[in-house]
């Protein structure tokens, strides 16, 4: 009978449970199919556009020999997000492995042990890494990173992928044979949470290579620590060594390799990333050139192409901050950190503590006015470097000094001083070795939908 509405009569509470599985595009077909559904659907709330990755929650700072992240965040009076993340780690807090963050996606985060989400306090452990399926060329090494991918919108499960960098040569006197690289059929390691297994995955490569081995440069200026990459719509963007970028298609297994914007020299600062419209690039060279650059692809025709969104010399506008009177700005830091020392007797670990807690002020940072700093004459001993984009504005996040963190707005050419680079405690310490800095940093948009996979099932995989 027309009308009549056929769907098997499920109590509410079993409805919700299967329905709130559902990605957000699942759900708001699944509204359509008829009045049961649709009541559960929004009597609790399911389809949230505030459960997206729709906001920037702060920025996780990798600090050269700190055991943990730090956490850069706003004050909120909404749900803290914290920067410790021990809680994915078992055992005493006395012994505690170091705990950073690998990559970024969508509000997950990868830590060498484990996916975690730190908006919902969720976490799934990993299984061991495969070894590559591709070995190198004879006589060269390789060494690879890993990437996370996770888009909320079309799937709640994620994936890891290991990408090998540009091999190099284990000794200069021995003779390679050349090759290309990266190869015409990339061969990969995938972990998915659906399976929660790894696979091998081969991706075929449209177009040129990069370049030729042994002659291509396994690491490059700036390059070294920075963990440089971006997701945008379905392809993985990857800043690689020799100044070339890889984009990995995961829809159809193909992928791309084009050069970066410009030649990469001894003076030049990249970052890639992804930021409002998709894919950006940003580079410093002469100590406070900024060029912000954008990758046009064209899907039709597979072509790649860089345009210049924005150029000018920074220095001028740049705040004369000091930098030993600044007190916080607009974000915190949480200062969360555990110190390991070593006895020699036991392998025992000192813990230290520092947790200061979010501030419940009555705002959220103003990213077009909040903190805008008037220019100020300065000498010209500052250096700059990137922490990152950020994901729904044209802002990149700056370091001043390996101090301050800094928003500079391309489309207004503002700046905002949102608060310090390191803890206190941090600092001093560091007074002995003169070697404080952000090995890695990652933008992070809270994700308060879906459930990674039950870490009971994946530990007893991990077991058999």
């Amino acid at each position: 009978m027309e009308g009549m509405d056929l769907t098997p009569p499920l109590p509410d509470d079993v409805l919700a449970g299967v329905l709130r599985r559902l990605a957000p595009r699942g759900l708001a077909v699944s509204r359509c199919v008829c009045k049961a559904w649709r009541r559960v659907v929004d009597d609790r709330r399911h389809l949230r556009a505030d459960l997206l990755p729709r906001s920037l929650g702060g920025i996780f700072l990798n600090l050269h020999d700190l055991r943990f992240t730090q956490f850069l965040s706003r004050p909120t009076t909404g749900a803290a997000v914290s920067g410790r993340l021990d809680y994915t780690v078992p055992g005493e807090p006395d012994r505690l492995p170091p705990i950073y963050v690998k990559d970024h996606c969508n509000g997950l985060l990868l830590l060498h042990h484990c996916v975690v989400n730190p908006a919902t306090r969720q976490w799934a452990p990993l299984p061991p890494r495969p070894p590559l399926p591709q070995p190198p060329p004879p006589g060269m090494s390789v060494c690879t990173k890993e990437y996370l991918v996770f888009d909320p919108t079309m799937s709640l499960n994620n994936e890891l992928l290991i990408v090998p960098n540009v091999p190099y040569k284990l000794n200069d006197d021995n003779e390679c044979e050349e090759s290309e690289w990266p190869p015409a059929t990339l061969i990969l390691p995938v972990f998915s949470s659906k399976t929660g297994s790894w696979e091998e995955r081969a991706y075929g490569r449209d177009g040129e290579a990069a370049g030729m081995l042994p002659g291509m440069h396994q690491s490059t200026p700036r390059l070294c620590f920075q963990h440089q990459c971006g997701y945008w719509r379905g392809a993985l963007y990857i800043c690689c060594d020799d100044c070339f970028v890889m984009r990995i298609s995961l829809s159809n297994n193909m992928y791309q390799a084009f050069r970066l914007p410009t030649e990469l020299t001894e003076d030049e600062n990249f970052y890639l990333g992804k930021s409002i419209n998709g894919i950006y690039c940003a580079s410093i060279f002469q100590g406070s050139q900024l060029q912000v650059w954008f990758v046009n692809f064209q899907c039709v025709h597979g072509q790649t192409e860089w345009v210049l969104k924005h150029g000018r010399d920074i220095f001028p506008i740049l705040p004369n901050l000091n930098y030993d009177e600044q007190c916080d700005g607009a974000w915190i830091l949480q200062e969360f950190y555990c110190w390991g020392q070593e006895h020699s007797d036991d392998e025992a670990y000192t813990v230290v503590y520092c947790n200061e807690a979010i501030l419940e002020e009555k705002f959220v940072w103003d990213s077009d006015n909040d903190n805008v700093l008037e220019p100020g004459s300065r000498s010209k001993d500052s250096f700059l470097d990137f922490l990152g984009f950020h994901p729904y504005k044209e802002v990149v996040f700056l370091s001043d000094k390996f101090d301050r963190v800094l928003a500079y707005n391309w489309s207004s050419s503002k700046i905002q001083d949102l608060g310090k680079v390191f803890p206190k405690f941090y600092i001093d310490w560091d007074l002995h070795f003169h070697h404080k800095y952000v090995s890695a940093s990652f933008p992070y948009t809270p994700c308060w939908l879906g459930e990674l996979p039950e870490k009971l099932n994946l530990e007893a995989q991990l077991e058999d």
